[in-house]
């Protein structure tokens, strides 16, 4: 077992209520919000956030970087986030953790009772050429509620090429867990058959997209669901109550259009259906745009989806976008997320209320200043106008969870109040 190094927990009052702009440029309080609460180790950078939450127990887990080392740590709430347990080292190896914001550590609680497991995935990255970089993707496991981890363990075989990561992550039944994510296993193969047939490569490697099911007892069943995907937005993925599978990603559609792409599973992640595209957006990009789905399915099997595009009515303006399919084959017309005036919004994260009422968070940039606000979807799909979460305090990549019945959890990395040397996770309790 590693030694579950402990660091200081870091908790503050907020001194200052959270306001949203109205139309009429006044400001509003944020309706239902908690004074917010800082995580953060002393001395290093607090960033990449992600919440998983199991009735009032609610895990966060980020990666805190100093002099050039990364660590992923843990925290965990009894009481749906009013407190957190002091943080606790996932990586039993030291500043070998990697993470970026599309690409954060991913946390998890499978099984229930005494066997009840907390997992956590997280990239490490390799610093290699890319023709010869082997990614990896790690996990961690806890038995006894998050105070100790087991040694960290590869989630595939160490000799695959390639870029791998921008992971998702969920349990499913019998304590097993689902896991999404890119690969370029086959990159190397594939720029070699281009350069053969006297096309060369240009731009990013290829990548594919995968899903993994880790079992309870530690094994890993691989399948490949689609090739051809955006190099580096980050994956989602969401399992029903009857154990169907359901994943999202951005593709790569013919003329480099940068779309979202759905897949589902009816036998529990062993095979996928024909990708669905979800929305025809046309997003022509030769790059990425580091700017991945968020899904979920709720108790009727309606799946859920949020994202960003870019939309061309005169001038191009990137747009949040939210759609749902009763049946996986077909999605709603796509409902755009008002934002502010002037603003540049990505990062959708989207979860369901008790009720399964969407609820999204998201960031935008309106002068100069990124700020996190949410977005509340009406049981007809109406979206309702966002409120902003974060103030006037610097804010980017938000998360979101639901507690208790009535009770969110937001979190995001924020630089407002932080040390000079780094930022701080920043956590809400929102009704």
């Amino acid at each position: 077992m590693s030694a579950g190094c402990r660091a200081s927990l870091v908790v503050w009052a907020a001194i200052s209520m959270s306001f949203v702009a109205t139309p009429s440029g006044q400001s509003a309080r944020v309706a239902g919000a908690a004074p917010p609460q800082t995580l953060g180790v002393p001395g290093a950078s607090n960033t990449t956030p992600s919440l998983f939450a199991l009735g009032r127990t609610a895990l966060v887990v980020w990666t805190a970087a100093r002099e050039g080392k990364s660590n992923i740590y843990l925290a965990v709430s009894r009481d749906g986030g009013v407190k957190f347990s002091a943080p606790v080292r996932v990586n039993d190896r030291e500043g070998d953790a990697g993470a970026t914001p599309e690409q954060p550590p991913r946390v998890v609680i499978s099984g229930t009772g005494s066997d009840a497991t907390i997992t956590v995935m997280w990239s490490k990255r390799d610093t290699g050429p890319m023709d010869t970089r082997r990614d990896t993707i790690q996990t961690a496991r806890s038995t006894d509620g998050g105070r100790t981890f087991s040694p960290a363990r590869f989630t595939h075989d160490t000799s695959l090429s390639g870029a791998r990561g921008w992971q998702a992550l969920t349990p499913g039944a019998n304590g097993a867990v689902h896991a999404v994510w890119l690969d370029g296993r086959e990159a190397n193969q594939k720029i070699a058959a281009m350069s053969h047939s006297g096309t060369p490569h240009k731009g990013q490697p290829p990548q594919e997209v995968y899903h993994g099911t880790l079992t309870a007892d530690g094994r890993m069943m691989e399948t490949r669901i689609a090739e051809d995907v955006c190099f580096c937005c980050k994956t989602a993925v969401a399992v029903d109550a009857r154990g169907a599978v359901y994943a999202a990603w951005r593709h790569v559609f013919p003329g480099s259009m940068r779309d979202i792409a759905f897949a589902k599973s009816v036998d529990g992640g062993r095979h996928f259906s024909t990708l669905v595209r979800v929305s025809k957006d046309d997003w022509e990009l030769n790059g990425c745009p580091e700017d991945g789905p968020s899904l979920a399915v709720d108790a009727s099997g309606v799946v859920h989806i949020a994202w960003s595009t870019v939309v061309n009515g005169g001038e191009p303006e990137k747009a949040l976008f939210y759609a749902t399919s009763s049946d996986g084959r077909i999605f709603s017309p796509r409902v755009r997320i008002a934002t502010g005036r002037s603003s540049t919004p990505g990062h959708p994260q989207l979860t369901l209320t008790s009720n399964g009422s969407p609820r999204i968070v998201f960031d935008e940039t309106t002068g100069g200043v990124r700020r996190v606000s949410l977005a509340r979807v009406a049981r007809g799909g109406e979206v309702q106008p966002p409120e902003v979460l974060s103030g006037d305090e610097a804010a980017s990549h938000p998360v979101i969870v639901q507690t208790t019945p009535g009770e969110l959890l937001v979190a995001w990395a924020s630089r407002s109040g932080a040390p000079a040397d780094g930022s701080t996770i920043r956590l809400r309790r929102v009704k």
